[in-house]
């Protein structure tokens, strides 16, 4: 996929930290709203697309990690303001098959943990819908089109490693170390979690900074399956959970018949640590041997002659700071930095993230420090970026 090289800028009204599906998505829809605005993306990467770029495997390309949309209400107007970014139609299909787990040697619908203590439920539930959506294209080709429509304010290999607090704004952002950069406002899409480290000691309030730093966070191990043969014709979310283990979710996609003759099938498949282990080798192999295990179960064949595994950990992807703060996706008393986070969204995941970018994009344009609306009015700060990465 095609990088982005950024030119020299020199007057910058809103710099994005983030270069994924939620960066690129606030950069399009400020531009779409209001042209005149100057807009930079910094991203950490050397490509952009973050977790939302395609993946590529045996049986073709695929959605990075486990993507779904519930048919339900706010998908739909999500993927309406996916679509005015776009500029085209995203066709939806509902697919009806209620979700299964497998339990005493057999399959049966799935209807939650009973007496179980699971502390992933409320994040593995929110896959576990009766209906979703088979949709036209996906976020890997979203991301295709943002990145070719971001035009050169953009710059790769840009890590933000300290945001400055002064007199209640966000005054300067560090960039690899060195450089400082000054925006009138900040458009954070990062995980929440590493706030308190860009931020430092002492320039976030006590409470703000322990809800960030003791938040409910979960990161997230996914395996993607290149089975050598059909497994199964269900398309039911599959919800399995051994005795004194966590739960995984995943599905099993149609059967694809090959060039080559063969019909390979492809499954993705989560299960959620906590995001202190993420470092931990040992628990994430754990975590991956335990989806299999899980997977075996159901599938006793699913796990034999395997084309291709695939495996994706994100730390901190999954959480829920949903009323953690007065204003959502703001922290308190820091006027000029916005999140996008799905875990600032009642809704879940990649639904969230979109909501939380449309959100936040209407909530800025519609303010400014000078009680006039940037939307009407940019506010050039000078900005320097070098064109080859520090």
């Amino acid at each position: 996929m095609a990088q982005t090289k950024s030119a020299k800028l020199t007057e910058v009204d809103v710099l994005i930290v983030g270069a994924g599906l939620a960066g690129l998505s606030a950069l399009q829809a400020l531009r779409a709203r209001a042209p005149q605005l100057r807009v930079a993306v910094l991203e950490a990467a050397d490509f952009l697309g973050g977790t939302s770029r395609p993946a590529q495997t045996a049986i073709g390309e695929i959605d990075y990690g486990l993507k779904i949309f519930n048919d339900d209400a706010r998908t739909h107007a999500t993927l309406d303001f996916m679509e005015s970014l776009l500029g085209q139609r995203i066709d939806r299909q509902r697919i009806e098959a209620a979700p299964v787990t497998y339990d005493d040697g057999r399959f049966k619908p799935y209807v939650g943990f009973g007496d179980s203590t699971v502390e992933t439920a409320s994040e593995v539930e929110a896959y576990a819908q009766t209906a979703r959506l088979l949709l036209s294209s996906t976020p890997r080709d979203w991301i295709r089109q943002l990145i070719q429509n971001a035009g050169e304010l953009v710059q790769t290999q840009s890590v933000v490693t300290r945001l400055q607090i002064d007199d209640g704004r966000v005054a300067e952002v560090t960039l690899n170390g060195a450089k400082v950069l000054r925006a009138e406002n900040i458009i954070y899409t990062a995980a929440p979690a590493a706030l308190p480290v860009l931020f430092g000691e002492g320039h976030l309030a006590p409470r703000t900074r322990q809800k960030l730093i003791k938040g409910e966070f979960w990161t997230s191990v996914n395996l993607d399956l290149i089975h050598a043969q059909p497994i199964t014709d269900s398309l039911a979310m599959h919800v399995l959970k051994g005795a004194n283990e966590e739960p995984c979710v995943g599905f099993f996609a149609p059967p694809r018949a090959m060039e080559d003759g063969r019909t390979l099938q492809l499954s993705q498949w989560m299960t959620l640590i906590h995001r202190d282990q993420v470092d931990e080798e040992e628990l994430v192999a754990g975590a991956l041997k335990q989806i299999k295990r899980q997977i075996k179960r159901a599938y006793e064949s699913a796990i034999e002659n395997l084309v291709q595994e695939r495996i994706l950990v994100l730390p901190g992807s999954h959480g829920n700071l949903v009323g953690a703060f007065d204003e959502p996706a703001r922290l308190p008393k820091i006027s000029n930095l916005w999140l996008t986070s799905a875990l600032f969204a009642p809704e879940k995941n990649t639904v969230g993230c979109l909501a939380q970018v449309e959100r936040i994009t209407q909530d800025l344009l519609g303010q400014s420090p000078r009680g006039s609306s940037l939307e009407a009015e940019a506010i050039a700060t000078e900005v320097q970026l070098a064109t080859e990465p520090a």
